[in-house]
This record gives C-alpha cells, sequence and structure tokens, in this order.
C-alpha cells in the first residue's frame, strides 16, 4: 500500500521523538539480565500494608490490571472515598486530584472540567459509564450533571492523551465510571437524605440483590434546592437500574440504563443578573447491553452495544437566547485480550478492538424559526440540519512484561465519513519498577478529536473549514515509597496542542464571531502527590499541579479559558471507632474565565481558597449520621466571572442501611 506524502510529513516532527523512546524501551528490556528477578511485577508484589496501592485495578482492557503496572498516570476513587467525601457528582469527587481542575456555577448542575489543561465542557475528554460514551452528539460535550454518585462503585481517571483504547475523544484524558452491582447473594437496600443552608434537600434510594446467577442494582437520586442567588433553584431526579445474569463460568451478560431530568434557573453575573425566569431544561436517558467473556487461559472478550439521546431547552429572555434540540449517539464496542506468552519472567497480552459510532442531531424547529428571525440573513449561511455521522475505529494495543519492565505500544486508526479519511493515533510507554518502593514511567501519545456540528454548521460563528484538532503528549513520572505510610508521586508532562477550535472576535464581520483553529500552542507542567498514611484510621493526601499555557499577545487568553496555572489540594480523613471525619481544600491561583454565552472577555479571576468538612458517626448497625459544612471560613470567591458562588452552607442527614 502506497504511503501518502502527507502523512509522512505530518509525523516526521514527531518521528525521532519515539525513535529515541523505542530505543529506550530496548535498552530497558536488554538491562533486565542483570536485574534481580525477585522484583518483578509478576512475582508475588511486594508488601506496602500502609498504603494498600496494590488492590486498585483499572479496566481499559477487558483484562483488568494493577495501578502500579499501567504506564499510564492513573488515580482510582473507590467507594469508602466517595463515601467519605462531601461531593455529590463524579465532577465533584475527583476534583482534588492532581492534573484535575472542576468549575461550576453552584451547588448543584453542570461543571466544567479541565484535564492537564484540556476540557471544554469534556469536548475533549473521554467519559464513560460502564462502557458507554457518555456525550451530546450535537456539541461533543458530557452533561456532567448528569453523573451523579447515587450509583457509582468505582472512578478511574486517566490523565493525559489515551486515545487508542479510550477513543479518539480523550484528548485530555479519561473519565471511567463503574457502576454498584450486587456480588455476593442476598439482598441490600439504603436510604439516604439531608437537609441544607437554601432548602437543599438530596434524597438517594438504593437497592441491589442477587439470586443464584441473576443480580441488579437500582438507584434513585433527587436534588432541589432554591439557591444562594435570587433566580438560581434547581431541581433534578436521576434513576439507574444495572442488571446481570452469569451465563456460565465464563459467559456475563448485562443491561444498565439510566434517566436524568433538570430544571436550572441561571441568575446571571452579579454585574447585570437575569430577572426573566432565565431557565435550562435537560433530559437524557442512555443504555448498553455487555457481553463479557472470561477464561482461566488468561483471554477476555467484551462487546457493548449503547445508545445515548436527550432533548435540551433553553429559555433565556435575559440575554435573548433561546434552544431546543434533540440528539442521539448509537455504536459498538469489541475488546478481546488475548495472553500470548506467560511464564515467571515474561507475559505478553495483546488487545485488539473495532470501535463504531453512528452520531444524530437536529435542532427542533421551535428553534430554527427563532434563529432565522434573530438571526436575520446570517441565518441564510446556516445548516439547520438535521446532522449525522458515523466512525470505525480499529485499534491494537500490546502490554510486554519482561521481569520488572513494562513496555506498552498502541495505535488506533479512525475513520469518519466527514473527512473520508484515516487518522493515525500511536501511544508508546514504558514502566520500570526499579526496586520494591521505586517506579519511573514514560509515555508518548497522540490525542485526536473532530469538530462537532455545533461548530460546524450552527450559530453565526460556524465554520464549516475547521480542521481536526490534535495534541502531542510526552511525559515522565517517578513514584517512591519513602517509608511504609509515605508515597510520593511526581509527573512532568509537554504537550503541543494544535488546531483547538476557538471562537474569537471575527477581524471581516458580520457576523462579530467566528470558530477558528487556533495556531499550535504548548501545555507544560508538573504533578505531584504526597500521600502520607502514619497510622490505621488516618490518609492524607496533598496535591500540587502547575501549569505553563502559552498565552499569546492578542488572543483574549482564549488558550487559558478555564485552566488556573497553580492548584493546591488537600485532602485528609480520619476514622476512630464508628466516628469518621474529612476535610478538603483547594487553593487556585492564576485562572481565566468567562461567561461565554453573556458574551463575556475572558478575564483574570482572582486567586481564591476553599474548604470543607464533613463529620459521620455510625449510631448503630444499619444507620449513620452525617453533617458537612461548604466553603468553611466563609470565602467570598468565583469560579466564572460574575457568578460569586455560595458562602458557609451547612447541612445534615442520615443514611440508613438494610
Amino acid at each position: 500500500m502506497a504511503v501518502d506524502d502527507s502523512l509522512v510529513r505530518k509525523y516526521r516532527r514527531h518521528g525521532l521523538a519515539m525513535a529515541a523512546f523505542v530505543c529506550a524501551v530496548v535498552f530497558a528490556a536488554d538491562d533486565l539480565t542483570v536485574v534481580a528477578p525477585a522484583s518483578s511485577p509478576l512475582s508475588p508484589p511486594p508488601p506496602v500494608p500502609a498504603l494498600e496501592l496494590e488492590t486498585l485495578t483499572v479496566t481499559g482492557t477487558p483484562l483488568r490490571r494493577r495501578v502500579t503496572d499501567v504506564t499510564s498516570t492513573v488515580s482510582v476513587i473507590d467507594e469508602a472515598a466517595i463515601d467519605a467525601s462531601n461531593a455529590d457528582y463524579v465532577m465533584d469527587m475527583i476534583d482534588q486530584l492532581p492534573g484535575v481542575y472542576t468549575r461550576k456555577e453552584g451547588v448543584y448542575g453542570r461543571h466544567a472540567i479541565e484535564l492537564r489543561g484540556l476540557g471544554s465542557n469534556c469536548r475533549r475528554i473521554q467519559t464513560l459509564v460502564d462502557g458507554r460514551p457518555e456525550k451530546m452528539s450535537l456539541f461533543g460535550c458530557t452533561v456532567t450533571q448528569t453523573l451523579p454518585l447515587a450509583n457509582v462503585e468505582r472512578i478511574e481517571v486517566v490523565r493525559g492523551p489515551e486515545s487508542v483504547l479510550y477513543g479518539s475523544d480523550a484528548m485530555g484524558g479519561v473519565v471511567n465510571i463503574i457502576t454498584k452491582r450486587r456480588e455476593d447473594e442476598g439482598f441490600e437496600s439504603s436510604v439516604l437524605t439531608s437537609y441544607g443552608s437554601n432548602s437543599t434537600v438530596h434524597s438517594v434510594l438504593r437497592h441491589g440483590g442477587k439470586i443464584g446467577a441473576f443480580d441488579y442494582y437500582g438507584t434513585y437520586d433527587r436534588k432541589q434546592t432554591d439557591g444562594h442567588r435570587a433566580n438560581s433553584a434547581y431541581e433534578a431526579d436521576f434513576g439507574s437500574l444495572r442488571l446481570g445474569y452469569q451465563l456460565d463460568e465464563v459467559w456475563r451478560a448485562e443491561l444498565s440504563g439510566q434517566f436524568f431530568r433538570d430544571k436550572g434557573e441561571d441568575p446571571g453575573p452579579v454585574t447585570a443578573p437575569y430577572t426573566h425566569d432565565d431557565v435550562m431544561k435537560y433530559k437524557r436517558w442512555s443504555w448498553n447491553a455487555n457481553l463479557l467473556g472470561n477464561w482461566d487461559n488468561g483471554t477476555a472478550f467484551s462487546f457493548t452495544l449503547y445508545n445515548n439521546s436527550g432533548t435540551h431547552r433553553f429559555h433565556m429572555p435575559s440575554i435573548g437566547d433561546y434552544w431546543y434540540s434533540d440528539d442521539r449517539t448509537t455504536g459498538t464496542l469489541t475488546k478481546l485480550s488475548l495472553t500470548l506468552h506467560d511464564d515467571d519472567r515474561i507475559r505478553d497480552v495483546l488487545t485488539l478492538g473495532h470501535d463504531y459510532q453512528y452520531q444524530w442531531a437536529e435542532p427542533r424547529s421551535a428553534w430554527v424559526r427563532y434563529a432565522k428571525a434573530s438571526y436575520g440573513p446570517g441565518a441564510n449561511f446556516m445548516d439547520f440540519g438535521p446532522y449525522s455521522t458515523h466512525s470505525h475505529d480499529f485499534f491494537a494495543f500490546n502490554e510486554l512484561t519482561i521481569g520488572p519492565v513494562v513496555n506498552t505500544v498502541g495505535l488506533r486508526m479512525h475513520y469518519d465519513n466527514h473527512r473520508h479519511e484515516w487518522e493515525a493515533l500511536p501511544q508508546l510507554g514504558l514502566l520500570w519498577h526499579v526496586n520494591a518502593r521505586t517506579a519511573l514511567r514514560g509515555k508518548i501519545g497522540k490525542g485526536f478529536r473532530l469538530a462537532k456540528y455545533s461548530e460546524l454548521h450552527l450559530f453565526p460563528a460556524h465554520n464549516e473549514d475547521l480542521d481536526p484538532e490534535e495534541v502531542w503528549s510526552y511525559e515522565l513520572g517517578l513514584t517512591h515509597d519513602l517509608t511504609d505510610w509515605l508515597s510520593l508521586a511526581i509527573t512532568g508532562f509537554y504537550m503541543d496542542v494544535r488546531n483547538e477550535v476557538q471562537t474569537v472576535p471575527n477581524p471581516k464581520p458580520p457576523p462579530a464571531s467566528i470558530n477558528v483553529n487556533s495556531d499550535d500552542y504548548t501545555i507544560r507542567g508538573i504533578e505531584s502527590t504526597l500521600t502520607i498514611k502514619p497510622c490505621a484510621g488516618l490518609l492524607a493526601e496533598f496535591s500540587y499541579t502547575y501549569m505553563d499555557i502559552e498565552d499569546p499577545s492578542g488572543s483574549n487568553h482564549a488558550n487559558r479559558q478555564g485552566k488556573p496555572e497553580s492548584v493546591f489540594n488537600g485532602v485528609v480523613s480520619y476514622t476512630w471507632r464508628d466516628l469518621r471525619l474529612s476535610m478538603e481544600g483547594k487553593y487556585v491561583t492564576g485562572l481565566y474565565d468567562a461567561n461565554l454565552l453573556a458574551g463575556s472577555a475572558v478575564e483574570k479571576v482572582d486567586d481564591f481558597f476553599v474548604a470543607n468538612a464533613k463529620l459521620s458517626y455510625q449510631l448503630r448497625e444499619g444507620l449513620e449520621l452525617f453533617a458537612g459544612v461548604d466553603n468553611l471560613f466563609d470565602k467570598d470567591y468565583e469560579e466564572i466571572p460574575g457568578y460569586v458562588m455560595p458562602g458557609i452552607t451547612a447541612f445534615c442527614g442520615m443514611k440508613m442501611e438494610f
């Protein structure tokens, strides 16, 4: 097959770096003849009873892998950490991780998230629920308030491009959500309810059971608040159900789904409050069917059929805006992991897969009539849909473990009917367990995202000539257990971002603004985490993230929007008998942001510090009382200019299990 010269030129810039990385892998593997095999990750893992890191696994392939044996930078949040926190949403929960920044306008509602400076309402982050991509096709974003913690068992966060295993949108990383299931014979139920400031009510019902080969788990979550400002009330309902059946010793079938609806008032910026009942309404429903196989010989298979649909309706009379649309995403994901070789020293696992996705979206006729009346002649240049596209991805990922060294190499080939072109997404990784306490990690990878319908065809700022976004990422990391109770992790990363879709002033209006591909720019950063567990019941984790984001003069800080320069995080939890106390704090500096919906410019946000605390007490078996305080020190701060966050607020409640 002939090689396209343009493709060769496209990757020439990165060829030398990737070749050097491959050499490092080869030399590392060659040096294994002088490394004592006692430290091999294939042997029983070295004891780390205080930090308990070896119990954590990740699920990027059908065969689970230990976090300590993955070449990517991964954090896993388990159920115990979720229960100890004040968090209501998945995005609240991951906010304390290094390299992660989330921002919101109020207690409940939508969150924006950035992983290493790439996010844009999760357009550049892959969000998965039990293997199902949780994305809105029209805008390419994740409606993050549809992801409460009610049905969440654990959360895996991968930082940095991870397109090979998780798909083309994983430019900044991956948020992988695994939902609850009942694994032991019998039944379980729980009720959680709380009441707090601003007439905030939160209730969660859970019930699960296992009868022989059949298991099920259902949840219902209700949120309601008057809000901390005038015209900021919010209410939401969420329900989920997961069914499973163990067909035999190898095969398992699953069917799961969820439904979400909410209604949120938008109070507008404090400098110009909205006073005309500005409301956003979301309805989303999704389901997926999984067939899973796991053999004793190290072979595993997974097949997922999924659908994700939604209806969005906004009525914003204060700023003369209206929106009404439907969208749908349907797809299949097939993965097969084969253990090609496995002995005391060498293990080789190959994962092959195919990813098919069909996306459809259409603005409702009510919005089309509104747009034609509002945009005037500009509407003549807009495509009002409906829109549809489909893509095929084929991928291969190989993990070769030789003694204490893990080498990974992967490639995803993406094809879509929008461009009729193949896009290659390669990745190389290396992990070296230097000894029982120290590990070095390195990775090179490419991320990729196609512009979505809203950017290409809708609104006066649309641009049908937008090129795909790309990022090349390079990272090096070190983890070291200083003692049995003290651990340090440091990762440095460098990302070359290209063609990021940005909305900027139009040099030749009308329209006033236009979507364009950005010039190349870089994000350089470092993440560090210190984990302390000096005694039973006490755990503390402190992290610091610094990012140097290229910000050319006259660019309206477009590269910096929603991306802080420095973030300090701290989480401390202590358990004594039936009492549990947790505290968390965050200090943010160098943040730029804007309310673009209201036509604001990106501007510097004042540095801020916010702390939360939660106390719970197990009154008796099956009954827990809890109380918490958010913004413990009553700080005045904003995460989005003009949207003042709540002052000190409190809540209390109880959880019953039976």
